[in-house]
């Protein structure tokens, strides 16, 4: 990812520098309806405001608005490339200075910088996924090619912020017709040319003018690949200009070049390469500044480009930017009355939510269109709702095959508002290929591995359709396939045939000694029909047919059998998660129960039904967290070791044994596990670190009856763990009141989803 990184910076460094020579004299394309845009008067003093990119340290422009505010300064024109066409765009849509840093400071930017919604939004098809350990990153397979994303986040929530905050000029086509004519410059990546904004759907134009190359991924607008405007004119003055502006107040937050010693890797030499050359065009451009033009320049420090979470920092900052050049500026002031006047006039107005009398999804980027179609339409009949709406949005593209659904208000000929909801396929699809490594060892010659291969292919039919392989190796041999089929008209029941074989080795301690050891072989071929209610629950009903066997490998033949048979059963099933997260929960729970009839009628040797169940509750006050957790399994008929074995042992599932160590027919565990998470929470690029301890109750057992608090064996562990790209990672040492303990060094979950 790094090189890919390097290799995009590169190619718009090539694409800067191309375009160096003509960028400050040449004609700037507009993106347009095609019609002359009518121009309303402006102020008599017709100043222009320019404001440049710079990531985060563009926050620094309110605070410039906050003294341009006090000091009784009307502007006439907006120009803003990237960062400042954010600013630039709200001030020109009527936000006041205040306002825009209240909305700042609410931004959860590290939220804002993930494209997938939290958990807790997702479809339970996909938080399923989240308990699988797969690395959250996917390779693409485009026509039997492997293909990467075209940036790191897709900007889906980032849109969807610009679609709230642009909701007051939604019938507003020109941007000239914004409460302060306005424009906002773009690069068509595969030209090398500057594109003007100055009509047309406007969270879209700003997304584009923001689209920093190898970050956020380049967006198509009217057919044209569209990145980061500041590659070609990061603080558009000329534009102003081009507007009618007469004199123009211009603010830089263009990032200062690194120092010598902090030029210490690729990143940083190649950062510096395009820092040097976009800093070169900007000096070319602000040179035809003339003496009446004012141009300000905060010293932001070491507020980075990308130090979002300290965007708020940078406010303050660009206010005493200002307060230095005041004198200057006060030769644009008016009266009061004048500027109360002007004021009046382009603060925003208040948006009444429209009756939503349609809601339509255009299927032309997207072969699952009538699957986002079907989450939406729910929105119909019902005033405007936008944190509905955005949820239904986010389930949609939780489904794991978009790369944006946007969504604009439209009005029909007969004059009635509806939604317009686009969703767009990834371009590096229609298959997606996903890793998962697990690793564990216990220092005490014990260690295994699991690796594992996902592809899904997406896309199959416009309802969703989805056909996934896995493929694992290491502690369990895994050979899976299914296709999963969504149908009715809400989508949401369910067809899922599959075919699933696995294989692993499986040692049988009595008294504490291991005495053998078996190959246990299952294979399946089966179909489950599904009903999900919500995102959060599901219910349902499935047969298979299969073999089961255990092969002894290791022990003694007399006293241990080889077995093998067929097996028919009748599946049944309920789960219902509502966990924040997979890996470090804090809130929420989970309950997954799982009934299997084997029955002579289906195909079995025998009549038994294995039933088997998880569940978890996590709650939280500030960075302590508490895990609570039961699983258990049981049975009923005959005691057919193949269909009803349950397993303990390992880390977090009596603590102490190594993994999977205890086997029998009935199995029950009781946890406690507390942690504290030790790194900040708020800060967007800290690595989630934990300590924490648990305590633990359990047993196997061969009859039910043999389960009382007697046989309950008593275990605990410390640990302390980090959540990982690889997922999350613990060292911890466990000792239960057998006498057995041990020290783990694991890759998992807290949860374990699965006996």
């Amino acid at each position: 990812m790094i090189f890919r990184i390097i290799a995009l910076y590169t190619l718009a460094l090539g694409l800067a520098c191309a375009a160096e020579v003509q960028t400050a004299d040449a004609k700037v394309e507009t993106e347009s309806t095609g019609r002359e845009q009518p121009v309303r008067p402006a102020h008599p003093n017709r100043i222009g405001l320019v404001l440049g990119g710079g990531g985060a340290r563009g926050a620094a422009h309110i605070g410039v608005l906050k003294v341009l505010e006090r000091e009784r300064i009307p502007i006439a024109y907006i120009a803003g490339t990237s960062m400042g066409a954010i600013v630039g765009s709200m001030y020109a849509m009527g936000y006041s200075p205040d306002e825009m840093e209240a909305i700042i400071g609410a931004v959860d930017w590290k939220d804002m910088l993930s494209d997938d919604p939290s958990r807790i939004d997702l479809p339970l098809r996909r938080k399923d996924d989240t308990l699988r350990y797969l690395l959250d990153f996917k390779l693409g397979i485009r026509d039997g090619q492997i293909q990467l994303p075209r940036g790191a986040i897709q900007g889906q929530k980032l849109l969807l912020l610009l679609r709230r905050l642009s909701l007051p000029v939604w019938q507003t086509e020109s941007f000239s017709d914004f409460p302060i004519p306005f424009r906002c410059v773009g690069t068509d990546i595969a030209k090398g040319e500057p594109v003007v904004f100055d009509s047309g759907d406007i969270a879209v134009a700003v997304r584009a003018s923001m689209s920093v190359p190898a970050a956020f991924a380049p967006i198509r607008v009217n057919g044209r690949l569209m990145v980061d405007g500041g590659i070609v004119n990061n603080v558009p003055y000329d534009v102003a200009l081009a507007m009618g502006a007469r004199d123009v107040i211009a603010v830089d937050v263009g990032s200062e070049l690194l120092s010598d010693k902090d030029l210490n890797s690729p990143i940083a030499i190649t950062l510096q390469m395009i820092n040097a050359v976009t800093q070169k065009l900007t000096d070319q451009i602000l040179s035809r500044m003339q003496p009446s033009d004012v141009l300000i320049k905060p010293d932001l420090g070491d507020i980075s480009s990308g130090s979002f979470d300290r965007s708020k920092d940078a406010i303050p900052l660009g206010e005493a930017a200002a307060e230095k050049m005041v004198q200057k500026l006060r030769r644009f002031s008016v009266s009061a009355a004048e500027y109360a006047a002007w004021q009046d006039s382009i603060r925003r107005k208040n948006f009444d939510p429209p009756l939503i009398a349609f809601v339509d999804t255009i299927n032309k980027r997207s072969k699952s269109a009538r699957y986002v179609d079907r989450l939406v339409q729910d929105n119909k009949g019902k005033l405007l709702d936008l944190d509905a709406l955005e949820s239904s949005l986010g389930e949609a593209y939780g489904a794991g095959q978009f790369e944006r659904i946007s969504w604009q208000l439209k009005t029909n000929p007969q004059g009635l508002v509806g939604i317009e909801v686009l969703p767009v396929d990834k371009g590096w699809g229609p298959g997606y290929l996903t890793f998962g490594l697990e690793i564990s060892d216990d220092f005490n010659g014990r260690s295994d591995y699991q690796l594992n291969l996902e592809h899904t292919q997406t896309g199959m039919n416009s309802a969703g359709r989805e056909w996934r392989n896995r493929l694992g190796i290491g502690r369990v041999t895994t050979l899976q396939s299914e296709l999963y089929e969504p149908f009715g008209e809400s989508g949401r029941f369910y067809l899922l045939p599959f075919i699933d074989y696995r294989a692993q080795q499986q040692s049988v301690r009595i008294d504490g000694a291991t005495l053998a050891e078996y190959r246990i072989r299952r294979a399946r071929l089966g179909i489950d029909l599904g009903f999900e209610p919500d995102r959060n629950s599901r219910w349902f009903i499935g047969f298979a047919r299969g073999s089961d066997s255990a092969e002894l490998q290791v022990g003694s033949p007399a006293q241990f059998l080889d077995l093998d048979g067929q097996a028919g059963t009748m599946r049944l099933g309920y789960t219902n998660d509502t966990l924040d997260q997979a890996n470090f929960p804090s809130s929420g729970m989970r309950v997954d129960l799982r009934s299997e009839l084997y029955r002579t009628g289906f195909g079995s040797e025998s009549n038994t039904e294995v039933i088997r169940g998880n569940a978890d509750w996590a709650f939280s006050h500030g960075r302590h967290r508490l895990l609570l957790g039961m699983r258990g399994s049981t049975f009923y008929g005959a005691a057919d070791f193949r269909a009803t074995s349950g397993f303990l042992g390992g880390f977090l599932n009596l603590s102490g044994f190594s993994e999977r160590e205890l086997l029998n027919s009935n199995a029950l565990l009781g946890r406690a596990v507390y942690y504290r998470r030790m790194t900040e929470d708020n800060r967007l690029f800290s690595v989630p670190a934990y300590i924490g301890f648990s305590f633990e109750s359990g047993g196997v057992y061969a009859r039910r009856q043999d389960v009382n608090a007697q046989s309950l064996i008593f275990g605990g562990s410390v640990f302390a763990g980090i959540d990982t790209f690889f997922g999350p990672i613990f060292l911890g040492y466990g000792r239960n009141d057998t006498g057995s303990q041990s020290w783990y060094l694991t890759f998992g979950s807290l949860l374990r989803p699965s006996f």
